[in-house]
């Protein structure tokens, strides 16, 4: 079919509907050879869609660049040992399970026949499923310049998981990795090789040195971690050095899956005349902890001896009366003893402590203890009352955080709906606010009163 210019005129005529639209794409393609564009433009085809695979789910996704963050020396590269032979045998969950794979290693930190090899039999792998990949002289593979010859490689020997043991030294020696565009460009290669061919492309990373959150801990630009569609950290175990912890910190495509935890054995055994031992990745259980368990472990433990501090400070000076009272002398109690107003503000929401402010000129902030009696709670709210003064007890500087010696009974509650006997009960000896609150809380009937 050939189309006139007249003809094709016509159809280049502005203000189209849509089926005009590609009418006249269609005309351009049959009388030029070329869309009308220039650029390849396909309309959404739901028919055409699926959802991601994964070769570990949730964990590592089939078609995407995906990342492995830890420290030198925390087992890096004996999980892999472990995640890899598992591959090799079809015995991970997700799109691959029952289905073993072949695995391309990448990089020189360790020695492949020296170090790679012993682990990886150690682990139960299917060595046969498993190359190395590098140059002929030796050298980094760079995804850049050698994207041909990777392609033909993962072609030949049917490998579905390319492993980075050092992205950066894959990147290439001019690449700036403090560089956002940079490091965009010198990854999409890698990323353009695991969507043509449906493979998993996993990277491995140090971390900062310091980080306040996952994001920062990434080393390098930002985009390491904006590329990836998945990545996992591994770390100690907060409470127990001999145990390792590996969780996702990001990822794209689907809900976090648990932690998976594990620790690190010593292997022996016998081959080719020699004794090896080597590190082994043993007894993996579903975890409990987050990425935020992880990352600024000290800092964590410090604000949360701030908090308590501060809760200490709170329970002293705020008196129980039922009453409002000005919340400035408790703040600047709390930063005088060098709790700032963030880690004052947690304290107060974990004593659940009520606040609104006043209409008057200046507004004052005024805080009181919750009424376990009654089940809706104050946020805040603007009142025309004057502030009043919260040293009516005073706080004593060497006194304990019990707050016992300032309690005060409603002994006027009469409500139908509970036990006086215990609603007004004193705080038991020892009875933290929140022990006493919930006792109290309970003498409630009816469920009409459940504590906010």
């Amino acid at each position: 079919m050939t189309v006139s210019p007249e003809e094709f005129a016509r159809l280049q005529a502005g203000g189209a509907e849509p089926d005009a639209a590609v009418e006249r794409a269609e005309a351009r393609l049959l009388a030029f050879g070329e869309p009308i564009t220039g650029l390849e433009v396909r309309r959404a085809d739901l028919g055409r869609s699926m959802p991601p695979k994964w070769a570990w789910q949730e964990r590592l996704v089939i078609g995407y660049l995906n990342l492995l963050i830890g420290n030198e020396g925390v087992g890096k590269g004996t999980l892999m040992c472990w995640v890899i032979a598992r591959l090799t045998r079809g015995e991970l969950p997700g799109d691959l399970a029952g289905k073993p794979i072949g695995i391309g290693v990448l990089g020189d930190e360790d020695s492949f026949d020296g170090v790679w090899v012993p682990r990886l039999h150690a682990a139960g792998a299917d060595l046969s499923r498993v190359v190395q990949i590098e140059r002929p002289d030796g050298g980094f593979v760079n995804v850049a310049e050698d994207r041909e010859k990777l392609t033909l490689a993962i072609l030949e020997y049917g490998l579905r998981l390319l492993f980075f043991d050092q992205l950066l030294d894959n990147l290439g020696a001019g690449t700036d990795d403090w560089r956002q565009k940079a490091v965009r460009e010198a990854l999409q290669p890698i990323r353009a090789l695991a969507r043509e061919l449906e493979i998993v492309a996993l990277g491995a990373l140090h971390p900062n040195k310091r980080g306040d959150s996952f994001r920062q801990l990434v080393a390098g630009a930002a985009a390491f971690n904006a590329v990836s569609r998945s990545s996992l950290l591994l770390a100690e175990h907060p409470d127990d050095e001999t145990r390792r912890v590996l969780v996702r910190g990001k990822g794209n495509l689907s809900a976090a899956p648990v932690s998976v935890e594990f620790r690190i054995t010593e292997h022996r055994f016998k081959a080719n005349g020699f004794d090896f031992k080597v590190p082994l990745a043993a007894g993996h259980t579903d975890g409990t902890l987050a990425v935020d368990d992880l990352i600024g472990r000290e800092g964590a433990r410090e604000d949360h001896s701030r908090i308590a501090e501060a809760c200490e400070i709170i329970e002293a000076l705020l008196p129980k009366d039922g009453r409002w009272h000005a919340a400035k002398e408790i703040k600047d109690a709390c930063a005088a003893d060098g709790v700032d107003a963030r880690m004052a503000k947690r304290a107060k929401e974990r004593l659940s402590i009520e606040h609104r402010r006043t209409n008057t000129y200046p507004s004052i902030t005024e805080w009181r203890w919750p009424d376990t009696r009654d089940s809706v709670r104050t946020t805040e709210s603007v009142v025309p009352t004057s502030p009043t003064s919260p040293t009516e007890n005073g706080r004593n500087p060497n006194k304990s955080s019990s707050w016992a010696s300032g309690a005060s009974k409603d002994s006027g509650n009469t409500s139908p709906d509970c036990d006086p006997t215990v609603a007004d009960a004193s705080p038991l000896p020892g009875e933290s606010f929140l022990e006493w609150d919930a006792r109290v809380s309970a003498a409630f009937t009816g469920g009409r009163h459940e504590r906010g």
